[in-house]
């Protein structure tokens, strides 16, 4: 009997050690592509003609295509899905081999141009990644970043930041207030009252949105939040903010480069709260109507409305405005799916139905930079 135990025991430890062998070549396998795919979309480069551009950046944190769908069941046609020159789809894969990226590294690759790990912002492997804002001011231009949430936030700190984590939030407070960028707008006051000494070294600091008109400088607006109906001076809608901040911005002879954020897109589809969701949805959609109506008035402006990745994993099959229910989503976390795209503005570029997120950050450096 103890032979048998023991030889039993050994075609076991035999069957785990090929297991073992084939998981680790399938595992590796599997990285060896993923990494090929990182470093083909690193090395696209574009063939831009066309002349030096304004350039607004808009990201719906979250927005998945079955958003849009389900948006539009709720409340009828979206005008950014509706009215856009161009539309497609990006891929939003990061560095991480196995799960969908998460908002810093899809920040990153949207900034920068470059794919980097899950948490990280501005960074690879501890290396800075230059940001189109970056560029931006190099080139003379005047720069902005709005989010819903606070400006720490992962996607506005990877146009703003530089760090290894994006949990680093006084890191990433210290890069901005030392980056140059004309404006920041946001919510999380009671994260910023404390530190209003701290940023008011670099920045006039306001708490009121009708503060923001006479501010001297550049500018640092914290609110307590951004709400979907504005309650007056205290509380600015996204499409408030944004025309506050082109106000400023298009001032600038040499041009502007502005990044806009509806950040709760994501934050109620974590928690498959979709009607929430969906109102974030038409919030930014009324936002890019104002931001798109704004660049078709002052003119030489492109504006580029996306997402980051897609939360929830949403499903839609063509239910109806009562039909739609939070059952609708799959998961309480990111999925791998591609993200929607629209352009409003005429450009010497040709974009493909589908394309990496790398390819929308060198597009905007591209036009940034051109002569």
């Amino acid at each position: 009997m103890e032979a048998r135990t023991k030889k039993s025991v050994k075609i076991i430890a035999v069957v785990l050690a090929v297991l073992i062998v084939v998981m680790s070549a399938v595992l590796g396998g599997l990285a060896a592509a993923h990494y090929a795919k990182v470093a083909q979309t690193e090395k696209m480069t574009l063939d831009y003609d066309g002349g030096k551009l304004n350039v607004i950046l808009m990201i719906g944190d979250g927005m998945g295509v079955n958003h849009v769908k389900a948006a539009t069941a709720k409340y009828g046609d979206l005008y950014f899905a509706t009215n856009a020159d161009y539309s497609g789809e990006i891929t939003t894969f990061s560095r991480d081999v196995f799960g969908p990226t998460d908002s810093a590294a899809a920040a990153t690759a949207l900034a920068t141009g470059r794919k980097t790990d899950n948490g990280r912002v501005g960074q690879y492997k501890g290396k800075d990644l230059k940001s189109t804002t970056e560029i931006a001011i190099e080139h003379g231009f005047a720069t902005g970043i709005i989010a819903t949430e606070g400006v720490d936030g992962a996607t506005p700190a990877g146009f703003s930041a530089h760090t290894s984590s994006r949990k680093n939030l006084d890191e990433i407070l210290s890069d901005q207030l030392a980056s140059g960028i004309d404006l920041f707008f946001g919510s999380n006051v009671e994260r910023y009252a404390p530190l209003k000494a701290q940023i008011e070294k670099s920045y006039t600091y306001v708490d009121a949105f009708s503060e923001i008109a006479t501010a001297q400088g550049r500018t640092f607006a914290a609110f307590d939040e951004i709400p979907l109906v504005s309650d007056g001076e205290s509380r600015p809608t996204l499409a408030s903010l944004a025309v506050a901040a082109l106000d400023v911005l298009s001032k600038d002879e040499d041009g502007f480069f502005l990044m806009i954020e509806e950040s709760h897109i994501d934050k109620y589809s974590h928690d498959n709260m979709l009607d929430e969701a969906l109102g974030h949805v038409k919030a930014y959609d009324n936002a890019v109507r104002a931001v798109v109506e704004y660049a078709e008035r002052i003119g030489n402006t492109i504006v580029i409305v996306t997402a980051d990745h897609e939360t929830g994993g949403l499903q839609y099959n063509g239910e109806t405005a009562a039909q739609l229910s939070d059952d609708m989503y799959t998961k309480g976390s990111h999925s791998k799916a591609n993200v929607p795209l629209y352009v409003f503005g005429s450009v010497d570029f040709d974009f493909s139905a589908l394309i990496d997120n790398t390819l929308v950050a060198k597009f905007c450096q591209a036009a940034i930079s051109a002569d």
